[in-house]
């Protein structure tokens, strides 16, 4: 097969930075009410769009569970 380059490429994943209110909840295995009460008591950072949409900060949700850690 003269001609023919055949270029191979690694594709990296991208870590997800934000998580949507069901990836939040599978994330942190809690109920919208729980998620909802970390939301409202300023434990995990989000973002609300459209009022109704809300996007959870994947790293506030890794330090809120490191915060509560017990040893």
């Amino acid at each position: 097969m003269k001609g023919i380059t055949i270029t191979i490429a690694k594709v990296e994943p991208i870590q997800k930075k934000w998580l949507s209110k069901e990836e939040a909840m599978k994330y942190l295995g809690c109920s919208e009410t729980f998620l909802k009460k970390l939301r409202n008591d300023a434990l995990v950072s989000f973002s609300r769009f459209g009022g109704k949409m809300y996007w959870y900060d994947l790293a506030s949700i890794e330090r809120f569970i490191s915060k509560n850690k017990v040893v």
